[in-house]
């Protein structure tokens, strides 16, 4: 993440949206992938792509390198750095000035956005990522996320007026990132207070980085799945152990024994000392979310079923999608004394079916979700030339 660049942003109010939040400026759809929403972003008139609304990116959006060749446009000299979540990945980043950005039919005069690679990490949201939708465009708007409707709504910060029922959460923006206070509590280690980002664009419920969680003494914790691979980002894969927190508390909200991973990267986002941890999308989705950075505050408006029992994979396997279309679900590693490793599974084994749903129609979305409730599954397995046929006996873990 790097200094922060500011957006001249161009909009014209639509009519006037329903009384409890003021006018409306745009509402489109956005489609959910790992818990992250993509919207549709056209550059400089291009056709539209999909870039994650992502408020961990914090600076200027992103450019994908390979949308940015798609459509002619060229960076300037690429400077080597380590970006966002990840560990061993050096990413070059260039830098592309004047061009204009299209939200939702809001043109935003961008006087500069980065450009570098997100190839390596369409592979874990099982889709190709055209891009990050950040900071430059949260800072000048008002913006709703509705999960349950699958509907963004964009609003004019000088009329906004918070929903009847919100629950309010003060945020400082820091670095580009919005931080918010609360606490965890852990057997045995009492309660902890904690700062947060609030991370669109992480797909875990939690994740507290690897200097708090050595501190507190939260790694090799009895009971914990230790040592699993718990994703990717702009930084390459990132590893970590699962657990369960007795409460997260983050401003007067609570949840009850949420899915925690104690990161063990030693470089990159999760590697830092302050803030301590994130919230990503597997919490996030549980409420309409509103983030209105222009007053330093998130609004939550929880969905009926938002106290429902956080759960995790129940097999020990990391899926990933492979092929031009994404059509091809792999299997990129195993956590040790899983289900998966019981069974023999291998990292590189492609799962062509599950309880008889082939691919391509079976996605890497259907899948995680299959392997997120317990019972027997019966799996077709593509290894080198081979088929084989396995039954996996999923059950919870954490």
């Amino acid at each position: 993440m790097v200094s922060l660049r500011s957006l001249v942003v161009a909009t014209s109010l639509a009519a006037a949206a329903p009384a409890d939040v003021g006018p409306v400026a745009r509402e489109l759809p956005f489609e959910i992938a790992s818990n992250k929403p993509f919207v549709q972003v056209s550059i400089n008139g291009s056709s539209k792509q999909w870039f994650i609304l992502d408020t961990g990116c914090a600076g200027t959006s992103v450019i994908a390198r390979e949308y940015a060749q798609r459509v002619g446009l060229k960076g300037g000299a690429e400077a080597t750095s380590h970006l966002g979540a990840g560990e061993g990945v050096q990413v070059g980043v260039a830098t592309v000035s004047d061009v204009t950005l299209d939200v939702g039919g809001a043109a935003m005069e961008a006087p500069e956005l980065r450009i570098f690679p997100l190839a390596h990490v369409a592979p874990f949201e099982g889709r190709r990522v055209d891009g990050l939708l950040g900071q430059d465009f949260l800072e000048r708007n008002v913006v709703e996320i509705d999960y349950a409707s699958r509907r963004i709504r964009i609003l004019d910060p000088a009329h906004f007026v918070p929903p009847a029922g919100g629950i309010a959460i003060p945020i400082t923006l820091e670095g580009g990132l919005a931080v918010a206070s609360g606490a965890i509590a852990v057997r045995g280690a009492g309660t902890i207070p904690c700062r947060f980002v609030i991370d669109t664009g992480v797909r875990a419920t939690v994740i507290l980085f690897r200097p708090f969680a050595a501190k507190h003494h939260l790694l090799d914790v009895p009971g914990n799945l230790l040592g699993a691979t718990i994703g990717g980002g702009a930084g390459g894969e990132t590893r970590g152990d699962i657990g369960r927190l007795q409460v997260l508390s983050i401003g007067s909200s609570r949840f009850q024994e949420p899915i925690a991973i104690f990161s063990r990267d030693t470089v990159g986002v999760f590697a830092s000392d302050d803030p301590d941890g994130i919230i990503g999308g597997e919490l996030l989705r549980r409420s309409k979310v509103t983030f209105d950075y222009p007053h330093e505050r998130i609004l939550l408006e929880p969905y009926p079923r938002s106290t429902s029992p956080f759960e995790y994979d129940m097999s020990g396997l990391f899926l990933v999608a492979r092929g031009e279309a994404f059509q091809h679900v792999e299997v990129l590693s195993v956590t040790q004394g899983t289900p998966a490793a019981t069974t023999g599974l291998q990292p590189g084994d492609e799962i062509v079916a599950i309880d008889g749903r082939r691919s391509p129609g079976l996605t890497l979305e259907e899948a995680r979700r299959i392997f997120r409730t317990p019972g027997a599954r019966r799996l077709e397995v593509q290894r080198g030339g081979r088929r084989l046929q396995v039954t996996l006996v999923t059950r919870r873990l954490v």
